[in-house]
């Protein structure tokens, strides 16, 4: 089977995370049968090993399921590998396809498949499986000609805001903001996507509204696409956002929901000119409000892990003003660049196999490798990986002819490894 045979087999088992049961069983199953020993832990991670290998391979095997995921229908289009109304889960689908490709020939390499990346690096957090080759190749990167050296560290953060509400008579109407594009809240961070609570916010901010419930956003580590409140004013109001519900008594929230949000700075905070990349960023990701709370739910990154321990600071110290608690979890270190060895072999191979100049950088998104790092410190690490656009969205797709030009690279790799 090729690689673009296995993504479409993968395609068709429920991997959305938390829900990976199937996918693990799969995966298991089939490198058994293609002769490699296996091991699992206590987290779902799963370890295929060849006794000659020399190079672990790694990609994580659960996916974002935003749309009708995870019912794909695939298609192709001018080259790209698309599936309808739905996330594809080439992040992280291809780097499974490639592993199981080179286990199904009996390659001499280790295939470390890893649980639940998506929501928070669950897997590799709790890594438990015996690593026993000098180097890793992670396949999640999203750029083809690039190899990544570093990433992002990461927190958590979850606020919870109790309400105080006042039973009024007023003109209620529901505001919804929908249709934006979504994304990753990592690599994407700075593209200016609009965020649909931020939106809906400032907008009825800037109407005077009163809330009465407010909801939105998808993903903790996506820029949310659709938030949706019911809103209230003393007298009709008439704005092409507002959709009438009547007159009627109403349960106001009397706390300031919209000044702070609309105050909050979602975003990109700060740029590192030298890696031309973001710095640190934060995503409002989630909201919620129920008769007596109101939820949020954030994601921050910096390459610095003292800026990120600020960005956590900072933003718990504005939601503590409004009178919020907030709790941090699941916080990550950076993966502070490597560009020696390993990365220079990586980089030979794939020049050799592309005939072109390839990038070393860093990337503004949480790789499972600085955490693996903190479990194997000795293990020297890249990543590369095919041009995937837009994921975490309905818009995410593949460059095909980037998947077998990757392909080519891990071969290559895999090729000089076996000389050592």
């Amino acid at each position: 089977m090729t690689v673009i045979d296995h993504f479409k087999k993968l395609c068709t088992i429920p991997h959305c995370s938390g829900d990976t049961a199937q996918m693990l069983a799969y995966l298991s199953e089939k490198a058994q049968a293609y002769g490699y020993a296996t091991h699992t832990d206590s987290a779902g991670n799963l370890l295929c090993t060849h006794p000659d290998a020399q190079v672990t391979l790694q990609a994580h095997y659960d996916m974002v399921c935003i749309g009708r995921a995870p019912a794909l229908e695939l298609y192709e289009e001018t080259g790209w590998l698309h599936a309808k109304e739905s996330t594809l889960g080439a992040d992280n689908g291809m780097g499974m396809a490639m592993m199981l490709a080179l286990m199904e020939t009996g390659r001499a390499v280790d295939c470390l498949f890893t649980s639940d990346e998506e929501t928070g690096l669950v897997g590799a957090r709790a890594l438990a499986v015996p690593l026993k080759t000098p180097v890793m190749l992670n396949l999640d990167s999203e750029e083809f000609g690039e190899i990544t050296v570093g990433c992002a560290g990461g927190v958590d953060l979850n606020v919870t805001l109790p309400l105080a509400r006042t039973s009024r008579e007023r003109y209620c109407y529901e505001a919804v903001a929908e249709g934006y594009p979504g994304g990753h809240s990592g690599v994407d961070i700075d593209k200016h996507l609009p965020n649909a609570i931020k939106e809906l916010a400032s907008n009825l901010y800037d109407l005077g509204a009163s809330v009465v419930s407010i909801a939105g956003g998808e993903r903790r580590n996506a820029v949310p696409k659709r938030a949706v409140a019911t809103v209230a004013f003393e007298t009709e109001v008439d704005d092409a956002m507002l959709r009438p519900l009547g007159k009627q008594q109403c349960e106001i929230i009397e706390n300031p929901l919209l000044p702070m949000l609309h105050a909050f700075a979602h975003g990109v905070r700060d740029f590192d000119a030298g890696l031309g990349i973001v710095r640190t960023s934060i995503n409002l990701a989630e909201i919620a409000t129920s008769e007596t709370a109101l939820t949020i739910k954030l994601s921050a990154r910096s390459m610095i892990e003292a800026d990120l321990r600020r960005i956590e600071s900072e933003t718990t110290a504005y939601f503590e003003a409004f009178g919020a608690s907030v709790e941090s979890e699941g916080f990550y270190a950076p993966w502070e660049p490597e560009q020696e060895g390993f990365v220079e072999e990586v980089r030979a191979a794939y020049e050799a196999a592309s005939g072109e100049t390839v990038s070393i950088g860093a990337i503004h998104a949480g790789l499972e490798c600085g955490i693996i790092k903190k479990h194997f410190p000795q293990m020297q690490m890249a990543s590369i990986g095919p041009t995937i656009t837009h994921p975490h969205s309905t818009r995410e797709r593949v460059d095909l002819e980037s998947v077998g030009r990757v392909f080519e690279v891990v071969m290559k790799v895999l090729d000089k490894s076996a000389k050592r």
